[in-house]
């Protein structure tokens, strides 16, 4: 009988130990985490690496951080009048994740069954500072001088997307509550400035051949005016081959814009080499559209 109670005492005793002692203790400050507060974002997280469990808790902070930003103030901004709402969103999200939180202090750290848990803050006044600089240092950044027409509508080109990574940055810094408005007011006359130049500034093309379907893909980027001052200059040359049962067009092009850019292409056709030509068309107009998205 006192056999089977001490085989009884062992089990309760086992089972005791494996509930007290198995089951990680999870730390009472990473249930309760301390609420934000004017001066300090809090999160607490959890990973099986330290490194993990911080990413985690900044990740939590961003994600919060991102909720504040509604769809209502961007679409009622009016400064994204050609963007759909996803695509500012997208923006917006990508610059929340790309957020350098370099001023975060870990408050608790503890390990706890091969997990790392983490309680950190992060001070909102070094974060808005931060966003400050990077705006200030984006907006400075921006210069439209050059010394050929071509060079300044690509300055121009690049200063419109600066604008859209400052204006993601804008948003962040509105939700934490500071004012926006005098940065709005810088960007617009930036991006006002910009889309003067790329109106204003016409050219025309000089091309051996191709000159339409040269036009057709310029155009999407600049004003094309056949009295403009302003040469655009394409040189391309093309040979055809007859090889097996197909017809080839190889063409060779370089365009002028800011520097000289070469691009080859290819037609190729089991009819004829006219129809073979129409295909080195499309595809010396897939190529160039692909080099124009480059540089702008």
């Amino acid at each position: 009988m006192g056999s089977v109670l001490m085989k009884k005492f062992l089990i309760y005793l086992t089972v005791f130990l494996f509930v007290s002692c198995g089951s990680p203790q999870i730390p009472k400050w990473y249930v309760n985490t301390p609420k934000d507060t004017t001066l300090y974002f809090y999160s607490s997280a959890e990973g099986y690496t330290k490194e993990n469990a911080l990413k985690n808790a900044l990740n939590d902070i961003a994600s919060r951080i991102n909720v504040k930003i509604s769809s209502s103030f961007v679409i009622n901004k009016g400064i994204h009048n050609q963007k759909t709402y996803s695509e500012i969103y997208q923006q917006i999200n990508t610059q929340i994740k790309n957020i350098d939180f370099n001023n975060y202090e870990i408050i608790k750290l503890k390990k706890e069954d091969g997990k790392y848990y983490v309680l950190l803050r992060v001070n909102k006044q070094k974060l808005i500072s931060n966003l400050k600089h990077k705006i200030n240092m984006q907006i400075g950044s921006v210069n439209f001088s050059a010394d050929s027409p071509i060079k300044k509508v690509i300055k121009a080109y690049h200063a419109l997307k600066t604008i859209k990574k400052i204006k993601s940055r804008i948003f962040i810094l509105e939700s934490l509550g500071e004012p926006i408005d005098g940065y709005i007011n810088q960007i617009q006359k930036i991006e006002n400035k910009a889309r003067k130049i790329i109106l204003n500034t016409k050219f025309k093309i000089s091309a051996n051949i191709y000159k339409t379907p040269s036009a057709e893909v310029l155009s999407k980027y600049l004003n094309i005016d056949k009295h403009s001052k302003n040469e655009i200059k394409i040189i391309i040359s093309v040979k055809k081959l007859k090889l097996f049962n197909y017809y080839l067009i190889k063409g060779k092009a370089t365009v002028f814009l800011n520097a000289p850019y070469t691009i080859t292409f290819l037609g190729k056709s089991a009819s004829s080499f006219k129809e073979a030509e129409f295909f080195a068309k499309e595809e010396y107009k897939k190529r160039l559209l692909n080099l124009l998205k480059q540089i702008f």
